[in-house]
């Protein structure tokens, strides 16, 4: 592994930034929807240095979560 970091110092201290082998993982949290709900946001962004590139191999780069009972 390369190497891990961590960081929570944007404005306004709902970023976590961590940078590893392969790709940087952003976790935004304290957010809400329309509705008012509470969600936090995952987004993984693959590594693409000259000579090693890295890809999402299923899902989707972003991914949401929310705070409740999942609707059915």
């Amino acid at each position: 592994m390369k190497r891990i970091s961590f960081y929570n110092s944007n404005r306004s201290g709902n970023l976590l930034h961590i940078e590893t082998e392969g790709c940087i993982v952003n976790i935004r949290v304290n957010l809400s929807n329309n509705e008012g709900e509470k969600v936090t946001i995952v987004e993984v962004v693959p590594d693409r240095n000259i000579g090693e590139e890295w890809h999402i191999d299923t899902g989707s780069s972003f991914t949401r979560v929310k705070e409740g009972k999942e609707k059915a």
